[in-house]
C-alpha cells in the first residue's frame, strides 16, 4: 500500500507539472528593445509602434543579406506611407568597420541598428540563420519568421496581408 501511494503521488505530481505548471506558450507579441543606430540615435522596436514593422537581422559577412538589400529598399520606398518599414539590425559590426560603408554603397533608406549584447536576438527568439526576418504587424504581434533569402514575391504577399 505505502508503495502503491508513493507511485500514485509521484505520478500525479508529475501529472500536475506537465499539465498545471507549463510555461504559457510565447505569445509572438514582441517586447521592447532599444538599439542605437551607427550615427547614436536610439531606436525603439516595441508592440506598440502601430506599424507593420520588417525587422531583419543581417551581418555584413553575408552574402545573402546584402542580396536582399534592394529588395528592402523597394519594399521601404512603395510601402512606407502605408505605415510600414524596415528595420535591420546589424549583428557582427558594432564598432562600425563595415556596415556604415555598405550603407552608403547601397543608399539604404532605412534605419541600420547595431546589436551589442544579443538582447534583440534574445527578443526575436535568437538566430539560426542569416539574414533572418520578423514581420511584426501594428499589433505588436510577430506575423512571420523568415529564415533565409526570400522570393520578392512571397515576402510582399506577407506585407500587403498586415497593410
Amino acid at each position: 500500500m505505502k508503495i502503491r501511494f508513493s507511485v500514485f503521488t509521484l505520478a500525479l505530481c508529475a501529472a500536475f507539472l506537465f499539465f498545471g505548471c507549463k510555461k504559457p506558450a510565447p505569445a509572438n507579441q514582441i517586447h521592447p528593445v532599444t538599439l542605437k543606430t551607427y550615427s547614436g540615435d536610439s531606436v525603439t522596436i516595441g508592440p506598440n509602434d502601430g506599424k507593420v514593422t520588417l525587422v531583419v537581422f543581417w551581418a555584413t559577412w553575408c552574402v545573402p543579406c546584402i542580396e536582399e538589400i534592394p529588395q528592402l529598399k523597394d519594399f521601404q520606398k512603395r510601402f512606407a506611407p502605408r505605415g510600414f518599414r524596415v528595420m535591420a539590425i546589424n549583428i557582427d559590426d558594432p564598432e562600425g568597420n563595415t556596415a556604415p560603408t555598405l550603407m552608403e554603397q547601397f543608399e539604404m533608406n532605412y534605419p541600420v541598428l547595431v546589436e551589442v549584447d544579443g538582447k534583440a536576438e534574445e527578443a526575436f527568439g535568437g538566430l539560426r540563420a542569416l539574414p533572418t526576418s520578423f514581420l511584426v504587424g501594428r499589433d505588436g504581434v510577430v506575423k512571420a519568421r523568415l529564415e533565409g533569402l526570400y522570393p520578392p514575391e512571397t515576402l510582399e504577399k506577407l506585407i500587403l496581408k498586415e497593410l
